[in-house]
């Protein structure tokens, strides 16, 4: 938020004070703050009346007065400058960010000089036509003193529970309270009740609802004032009504809404929006609703979306007549989710997000009112004030003795006091500490002792304060949890982790053709988080889903979480892969890929890769594997194309809740010779090779080293109709002896007979 330096004196007694020393002091001890300006590079801009219009083609040739006796030709294609109207003028050889203003001629024309817009001045970054001032100012008054050019801005950064800072008058008490200076004596009054509106509030999240009548108003251009005051702010004037309800905005922090009162049908109505209701906007854009809209609506139509932005059809135009002037609270967390579901922020749905200052509601909305009145020549005829949900203050009591120890000494009550004092927090104080009543602007952030703390102490400065060395009692730590260590080697090998939510949809599970879950939620948030999740692989692959559609094609990514079954939880790891693995050289991600990750988190766990027969149906019944605890493949491809996925590698893997022993576990190393068999087995073409290789390892684990399979043949006329051949490497080895060859013929023997017995195999 932008605060012209000058504003700030509204408010407070700022002499002596410069804007680099309140900087400095806000950053510390408040918020973050920095310092800029509010300027354009002119010179030779001066303030003239259009004493003549000779109306051309294209544009105009106006005769500008910009001295007590000095007249000049200006050309401007603004075809709605008129006799009398005061504008800004850069007279011949001005210099306007850059542009040099020189004499040239335009249709019949000669100009002499440039009446300016306000985006020429860099006011606005879009604007109609030139600047028309209304106003009595001298001829020819230098235009970068009349627009208070060289301002000194103060822009804040202001943490989401801090909507108090978000006004000038909130600033103004917080630099305050920051140097201890005093307050100025405002004599501002609230408007009773009077008169006949009709307001009715429907929803509880409408905590309070004003409304202003006032008639006969004249809408035209703001006086230079206001509009200035706006420009050093960044915001861009409309017109004299809508001008007042931001200067409110800005000045007092509440935001403010002013209807054409003439196209509201019968009362105004807080209401809920009804699913599929629409609602053009102030921007033009039009907005479907769902009932997690507040609305501010009449018998027949939405007309704002409350806190949030406000209807095309009942907006103040020139052509208005009749204003109903709008002041509201609405609660902050309903108007948050309202703005992000129609993915509009605006300053007042910023600041309605991060609380307002309920109880001065009225007070503020009086301030608007009385400048219509005064601005727009209009008639006050009924003010009606709906306050649903009375503020109630919470009272926090802080203990002396815990202050101290907080601060680290003893600070004086006085002190104490007038701290809260200048922070408008009311206070009583006894003999063990202070009653602190928390008023309805800091309502957002203090509930707690420890929040009077803090306001105490960053008063106080945080500098001031002694430093002393911080005792911890040293404890040990065992980073050595299975979880940690299979966590930083999927990492360190750039695998990125993922957190899901432990809730599921039946919809994926049945295209994986998993098991639906067994244990479910009785009040589910929604249908999509009912059930408890017994796998990690759905997550992972809505993961991955959403990646692609948001034009992520490659992805390597992980889980560590829980699963739910009714034996109870398990901590489980889940992989999944696609896409590319480098681009340079090209290379994508494929079955070894995963294994190895798989085998290196084997190892963490101190397991040994035995293959078992079981493998989920949603895995590629010749590119999967499952072992002890887990399993590890490709995504059946009939799966991938039902999801418009490419080829998806995933895993899931058992992991114990237990620490890592402190011991290293070594496996002895055969000083024994090798002995290598190469086989060639036949075999039914739909047999699993996991299948294959779990029964060679249950046959002759004892003595077998190493498998690996070096080849899939596939030949109708020389093997027959439905079969395959496998090619596998076997490396015996005994930790005992060296092993003969007719020891290891009698294996392969035994083992052939066995696997012809339990999966037909028969050597090729």
């Amino acid at each position: 938020m932008k605060v012209p330096y000058s504003w700030l004196s509204e408010f407070i007694e700022i002499d002596g004070i410069g804007p680099e020393a309140i900087v400095d002091r806000l950053s510390i001890c408040s918020v973050e703050a920095t310092l800029s300006k509010f300027d354009a590079n002119i010179d030779g801009v001066v303030f003239g009346k259009v004493v003549q219009v000779k109306k051309l083609e294209k544009g105009l040739c106006c005769r500008v007065q910009v001295g007590e006796h000095t007249f000049i030709s200006v050309y401007t294609a603004d075809k709605t400058v008129k006799e009398g109207n005061g504008v800004f003028v850069a007279l011949p050889n001005a210099k306007v960010n850059g542009m040099c203003i020189t004499k040239r001629s335009f249709e019949d024309c000669v100009s002499e000089g440039m009446l300016l817009s306000a985006k020429e001045l860099n006011l606005e970054n879009q604007s109609e036509g030139v600047i028309k001032i209304e106003e009595d100012i001298p001829i020819g008054a230098d235009v970068y003193t009349l627009l208070g050019f060289g301002e000194p801005i103060i822009e804040v950064e202001v943490t989401p529970n801090r909507g108090d800072l978000l006004s000038v008058r909130g600033l103004a008490r917080e630099i305050a309270a920051l140097f201890k200076l005093r307050k100025k004596d405002l004599k501002e009054e609230s408007f009773e009740d009077f008169g006949y509106l009709d307001i009715k509030i429907f929803d509880k999240d409408c905590y309070r609802y004003s409304g202003c009548l006032i008639e006969n108003v004249k809408i035209k251009e703001s006086p230079l004032w206001l509009r200035k005051k706006l420009w050093q702010v960044g915001a861009k004037p409309i017109n004299n009504v809508v001008d007042i309800t931001n200067y409110i905005l800005f000045r007092d922090g509440q935001p403010l809404h002013a209807f054409d009162l003439d196209k509201i049908a019968g009362g105004i109505r807080v209401r809920k929006a009804e699913t599929g209701e629409k609602i053009v906007t102030l921007m033009g854009t039009e907005i479907e609703l769902s009932p997690e809209n507040l609305l501010i609506a009449d018998d027949e139509k939405p007309l704002a979306i409350a806190g949030v932005i406000g209807g095309l059809d009942s907006s103040v135009t020139f052509n208005t007549k009749n204003l109903l002037l709008e002041a509201a609270y609405f609660d902050p967390y309903r108007i948050r989710k309202s703005s992000k579901l129609v993915s509009i922020s605006t300053e007042s749905s910023y600041r309605f997000e991060r609380n307002i200052d309920i109880e001065n509601l009225k007070k503020y909305q009086s301030n608007a009112a009385k400048l219509i009145l005064e601005l727009c020549s209009g008639t006050l005829k009924a003010v009606k004030d709906v306050y649903a949900k009375p503020y109630t203050p919470k009272e926090v009591f802080l203990s002396f003795e815990k202050l101290g120890k907080y601060a680290g000494k003893s600070i004086e009550t006085d002190k104490i006091m007038d701290s809260l004092k200048h922070l408008e927090i009311p206070s009583q104080i006894n003999q063990e500490g202070i009653l602190a009543t928390i008023p309805s602007h800091r309502a957002f952030d203090m509930s707690l002792d420890v929040d009077l703390i803090e306001e105490v102490l960053r008063l106080e400065d945080y500098n001031t304060l002694e430093e002393e060395a911080l005792e911890v009692k040293a404890r040990y730590i065992n980073f050595r949890k299975l979880e940690e260590k299979v966590r930083n080697y999927l990492v360190s090998n750039g695998l990125i982790e993922t957190i899901s939510f432990s809730f599921e949809d039946e919809e994926l599970y049945k295209t994986l053709k998993l098991q639906l879950p067994m244990l479910y939620l009785l009040n589910p948030l929604s249908k999509s988080q009912s059930l408890m999740r017994s796998s990690l692989i759905p997550s992972l692959i809505r993961t991955c889903i959403y990646n692609i559609n948001q034009g992520i094609k490659s992805t390597a990514i992980f889980e560590i979480g829980k699963v739910y079954t009714q034996e109870g939880e398990k901590q489980k790891v889940g992989i999944l892969l696609t896409g590319y693995k480098k681009l340079y050289p090209e290379k994508t991600y494929d079955a070894y890929d995963l294994l190895s990750y798989v085998q290196g988190i084997l190892c963490i766990l101190g397991k040994s890769f035995k293959t078992t027969s079981i493998l989920p149906n949603f895995i590629h019944p010749y590119v999967g594997v499952s072992f002890d605890g887990g399993y590890a493949g490709q995504l059946h491809p009939e799966i991938s194309k039902e999801l418009k996925l490419g080829k998806v590698y995933v895993a899931e893997i058992d992991i114990q809740d237990r620490e890592l022993t402190t011991h290293s576990i070594y496996k002895i190393i055969s000083k024994y010779p090798p002995v290598i068999r190469d086989l060639s087995l036949v075999v039914e073409k739909n047999l699993p090779l996991d299948k294959l290789i779990y029964y060679i390892n249950n046959r002759i684990n004892e003595v077998l080293e190493d498998m690996k399979v070096f080849s899939i043949y596939t030949d109708p006329e020389r093997l027959g109709e439905g079969k395959k051949s496998v090619s596998l490497r076997l490396v015996f080895r005994s930790k005992n002896k060296s092993l003969s060859d007719e020891e290891v013929n009698q294996l392969v023997e035994d083992l052939l007979i066995y696997l012809g017995e339990k999966v037909g195999a028969k050597l090729r």
